[in-house]
């Protein structure tokens, strides 16, 4: 596994995002649903203005998906969990998941 991943918006109609390492593709994050990130995205038609609110939708998104494969970084699931439902911008999540996996990734 490398220890650099690039991240690119997803041209998958159904997906949001794509990350490589150089020898394999993992898309994440269905295009049909909110996030965490577009809850927070005072531009996003998914923006929710009311903080307690998102915490309480990002909550019940942890909770269901406390199972998922997040110990490996490449997961879909991890991806998912820690880019698009961690922190309240993808700057900042990348952020987290570069300190927790000593994974780096670059935006395409």
């Amino acid at each position: 596994m490398s220890n650099t991943l690039t991240l690119k918006k997803s041209r998958r109609p159904n997906k949001k995002y794509v990350v490589s390492d150089g020898t394999k593709k993992i898309y994440f994050g269905d295009s049909n649903y909110r996030d965490f990130l577009l809850m927070n995205d005072k531009t996003s038609k998914y923006y929710e203005a009311d903080k307690t609110e998102r915490e309480k939708v990002k909550a019940r998104y942890r909770q269901r998906h406390k199972n998922d494969n997040l110990d490996n970084p490449l997961s879909a699931g991890a991806l998912s969990f820690y880019l698009l439902w961690n922190k309240v911008s993808l700057r900042k999540s990348i952020q987290d998941y570069v300190k927790r996996f000593n994974i780096k990734i670059i935006i395409k």
